[in-house]
Parts: structure tokens; C-alpha cells; sequence
């Protein structure tokens, strides 16, 4: 379930990250680099850092999303597609269990994550960063998830033309991975007894198999001898046993 898990990935991310402050400075350092520091500086970042420790941005599921939850970043599913170079042959995974086949599918999912600001187009900005690191930070919470090979790319920022009035801005995040998915497939026959004893008078057989040298002629096709072991070297099977 790709969205819920991007949508747990980000939630997590933004907590650890609120709880600590010299891990967000480290993130927005640049700010304080050289020449940006006569544009910015210490003061701007504690600005930033005071916004983002203090203001809730929920991460929410696209459907529960509005006006009033702003600022807020939502997730949805976009597209999912199966991989046809990833398909295995009759869905085969192998077997995990004690009862059964286990079947596999592999798909690529696309989830759109929403980063949406009503104050200013830096929000937006500064939230970008904060999403593209937590992505890059919890990959392998991620990849642990069942997201695998997950890459992201994004859009430029931009004002809602459907929410002019509230003065909404909004950038996109498509993220893109690969998902397998596992099922119960063909149950184990549980076998708990083999009878091998001779039997006489069956339906006759539909189907007979013999070697070059036996006439089909004197094969009785309503008999069975059961299993039969026989001695390498012993052509006239004097010596076969029935197991």
C-alpha cells in the first residue's frame, strides 16, 4: 500500500525532525554559507526554525485534504502498473509457508505528494527541502516498508488558480518505486497414508505406458501390482518385491 506507507514515512520524519533542532539547522546550513549569509543568516534560519517547530503541518491522505488544515502536505496514489519485466512465471514467488504456494505481482506505483502553503511561496520552499530530505533519510525505513528503487522528482511551485482567494500555494513530489505484493496460491496436498497393495477387476486403464520389448497385447489393463522393487540384473524378475 504504497500512499500509507509514504504517508507514515513523512508524518515520522517530520516528528524526528522537530525534535531536533541541530539535525534542522544542518539542513537549511546553507542558508548561512558565505555570500548567502548577507541575504539570510542566523537570524532567517532561527525564523525558519521557529515556524517549523511551533506550526502543525499534518501529512494527510488527498481525500481529507482542505483549506483549513493549510499548511498541510497530502499523499495519493497516482498510478500503479504491473511490471511486466518483473513478472515471474505463474506468479510463482516460492514457498514461504508450511500450507502453501506463495504468488507474488510487481508493480510501479506512482504517489503524488502535495506540499501546499497559504503565507508565502518560501513555505512551500522551505517544506520541499524538509520532504526531499526526509525521503532521502528514511529510505530504508521505506525500502523496509516494501517500497523498493524509490526515486522522486518534483514541480515548480505555483498558486492555485481554484483557490485564488486563499492564496495557496502548492508544489507536487511524484514518487515513484516498485512494489511486490504476496498471496496464498496453490494449497499443499497433504498426503497421510499411500495404499500399495495389488488390486484386480479396476476400470480399465486409459492410458498405458510400456517399453519396446512387452506385447500391449498381455498387459491386463485391470490389474496393478502395486510398487515393485526390482534387482538390477534380474531380467526375469524372480526376485521383484512388493513394497
Amino acid at each position: 500500500m504504497p500512499e500509507i506507507v509514504v504517508q507514515k514515512v513523512l508524518a515520522h520524519g517530520i516528528k524526528q525532525l522537530r525534535a531536533n533542532k541541530a539535525e534542522f539547522y544542518d539542513l537549511f546550513a546553507q542558508f548561512t554559507q558565505d555570500e548567502l549569509n548577507e541575504d539570510y543568516g542566523p537570524k532567517y534560519l532561527d525564523e525558519l526554525w521557529k515556524w517549523f517547530s511551533t506550526t502543525k503541518i499534518p501529512v494527510v491522505k488527498a481525500w481529507s485534504f482542505n483549506a483549513q488544515v493549510i499548511p498541510c502536505i497530502s499523499v495519493h496514489l497516482a498510478n500503479e502498473t504491473e511490471d511486466e519485466a518483473k513478472a515471474s512465471i505463474g506468479d510463482y514467488a516460492g514457498n514461504f509457508g508450511d500450507d502453501v504456494e506463495t504468488g507474488t505481482g510487481v508493480f510501479t506505483a506512482m504517489v503524488d505528494i502535495g506540499i501546499h502553503a497559504n503565507k508565502a511561496g518560501d513555505h512551500v520552499l522551505w517544506l520541499y527541502y524538509i520532504v526531499a530530505y526526509i525521503l532521502f533519510k528514511h529510505k530504508l525505513m521505506a525500502h523496509r516498508l516494501g517500497l523498493k528503487l524509490h526515486t522522486f522528482s518534483a514541480s515548480d511551485y505555483n498558486k492555485d488558480s481554484n483557490k485564488m482567494t486563499e492564496n495557496i500555494w502548492t508544489r507536487w513530489v511524484r514518487f515513484r518505486c516498485t512494489t511486490q505484493n504476496f498471496w496464498d496460491s496453490e494449497k499443499f496436498i497433504d498426503i497421510e497414508e499411500i495404499n500399495t497393495e495389488p488390486a484386480v477387476g479396476l476400470e480399465p486403464a486409459s492410458d498405458i505406458a510400456t517399453g519396446l520389448d512387452v506385447d500391449i497385447e498381455d498387459v491386463d489393463t485391470t490389474a496393478n501390482d502395486g510398487l515393485i522393487a526390482s534387482r538390477v540384473g534380474d531380467d526375469d524378475g524372480d526376485d521383484d518385491l512388493n513394497i
